[in-house]
């Protein structure tokens, strides 16, 4: 910090003594000298822009270029002092490129510079500036050189334009300021700002002085916002910067009226600019309205998407949670909730459900022989089968626990549920799984049936008792069958099954 300083002391220094030595402020060896305080102002921000992550660097870059506008500005100026300048162009031209610095302060003041505005909206924006700055330098040059620059009317209006356009530059990054919520966003727009400020002021002063012929010290105020930004860029930011933190509400507010911000200013330079070249104002002011609608309809469109992807996974999410994990089917806590639905819906409407519970036989033997990864491999098939041997969509299979299975029939009798069974049953013997420990050698199920009558409870617990009640006589006698709850008769069974 102490070198570049002590550099910049020796440079602000020098360039006050060429320009008492020359006797001109418009000299070349002062104009030199407060171009190199204008390069170490751009070094400076180049250097805290290379320090700086990922995200905040490009407004760096932005006051680095805005910064290397005005070296231009200055450079077009020595050139003309040199080459001599009897038709005006390079003074015009000195003007527009110091005019031009307006295009990267604009873009560093109203962007987001967040990952989830879309490109075209950047493109938009970039397309918008480069217009304004054609549009900048067709009015300078229209009245800064031909036959409307001998009228010191025509200086003034360019005077109070700039000045209209600095000042407004400076409150655009003042309000980010305020709005940021990282204290490296509000270290950034407070050296912008600050700058952006300070080059107002003194550019106010600067062309009203010009306007009567610059005194030979005059040069140096353009040095007083380089070197503001050469020791705010150097040195520490200070403590308030950290603990200032503005509310959710205020930097969303900020951030979101930004892009309008943009709009209006464009809009109030093509109004100024429209009784000198109307046409090219007219387009850029209506292109400024447009591009807003089309900003608009771009971030709403990229926000329908995003909303679309945050329900997907909502979606998603909620059927992993009621899903089991290795059949893919619905769990115990979906069969709970699902059963107790069918039955509040088969009291109300009288459309009564039915349900199955389904017992794999001699599963543990099937495991204990063929051990835990073949047993998982059959849960998954037998899980498929039910699944495609159901009546309808919409009635529910879930993996009870184990090697057990429930399907809940959606307005269903008990004598289609027993049809259902006993397709259940013939699906399975389908699959022919062979199973050493089963006396069919291949594997079968048993199937306790419960259905829904007007004095059935609407809590789900009757139920499954009922029908895992069905299912332990279906197993005792003999598995490879179905049996129903409040019958007695065996003869539900395979044969049953088989004759259907």
């Amino acid at each position: 910090m102490r070198l570049p300083v002590a550099l910049l002391i020796v440079l602000l220094t020098a360039h006050l003594a060429l320009a008492y030595a020359c006797g001109r402020a418009e000299a070349v060896p002062p104009q030199l000298a407060m171009l190199l305080v204008q390069a170490m102002a751009a070094w400076a921000v180049f250097t805290r822009y290379r320090r700086s992550p990922s995200l905040i660097r490009l407004p760096w870059l932005l006051l680095a270029v805005a910064v290397l506008m005005q070296m231009l500005w200055d450079s077009t100026n020595v050139l003309a002092t040199v080459l001599g300048d009897t038709d005006g162009y390079l003074a015009a031209l000195a003007t527009v490129l110091s005019g031009l610095y307006v295009i990267p302060c604009m873009f560093m003041s109203t962007r987001s510079f967040t990952q989830h505005e879309p490109r075209a909206v950047a493109v938009l924006d970039l397309l918008l500036l480069c217009m304004v700055a054609a549009l900048v330098y067709h009015f300078f040059t229209t009245l800064l050189s031909g036959p409307l620059a001998a009228d010191p009317a025509s200086i003034q209006v360019v005077v109070a334009q700039a000045d209209a356009i600095d000042f407004s530059l400076a409150a655009m990054a003042i309000v980010r300021l305020l709005g940021a919520r990282s204290f490296r966003w509000r270290f950034f727009y407070y050296t912008a700002g600050a700058y952006l400020l300070v080059n107002a002021i003194v550019a106010c002063i600067y062309n009203r002085i010009e306007m009567h012929g610059l005194p030979w010290w005059a040069g140096s105020l353009i040095d007083v916002p380089h070197t503001l930004l050469v020791v705010l860029a150097l040195r520490q930011p200070p403590r308030w910067l950290r603990s200032y933190h503005p509310s959710l509400a205020v930097s969303q507010t900020i951030a979101s009226f930004a892009p309008i911000l943009l709009s209006t200013m464009v809009v109030m330079l093509c109004i100024s600019t429209s009784r000198i070249n109307f046409v090219p104002s007219l387009l850029v002011g209506a292109s400024a309205v447009l591009f807003y609608g089309l900003r608009v309809a771009f971030i709403q469109s990229r926000q329908i998407d995003h909303q679309r992807a945050i329900d997907q996974s909502a979606w998603r999410l909620e059927q992993q949670v009621g899903r089991d994990p290795l059949t893919g089917i619905a769990n115990r806590t979906t069969l709970d909730k699902g059963l107790r639905e069918a039955l509040e819906e088969g009291r109300r409407t009288g459309r009564f459900c039915s349900l199955l519970m389904i017992d794999i036989d001699y599963f543990k033997q099937y495991n204990d022989s063929l051990g835990h990864i073949a047993g998982d491999a059959c849960l998954v098939q037998v899980a498929g089968a039910l699944s495609r041997s159901r009546v309808r969509v919409h009635d529910l299979v879930a993996r009870y626990g184990g090697e057990e299975f429930a399907i809940v029939l959606i307005d269903t009798s008990r004598e289609m549920a027993q049809e259902v069974a006993r397709r259940l049953i013939v699906a399975i013997e389908q699959l022919q799984i062979a199973h050493p420990a089963c006396p069919l050698g291949r594997l079968s199920i048993s199937i306790g049936l419960a259905a829904q009558a007007e004095h059935t409870p609407v809590d789900p617990v009757s139920m499954l008792a009922e029908a895992d009640h069905a299912l332990y006589r279906a197993k005792r006698n003999g598995r490879n069958r179905f049996e129903a709850a409040g019958e007695d008769d065996p003869s539900a069974s395979l044969a049953d099954a088989s004759s259907a």
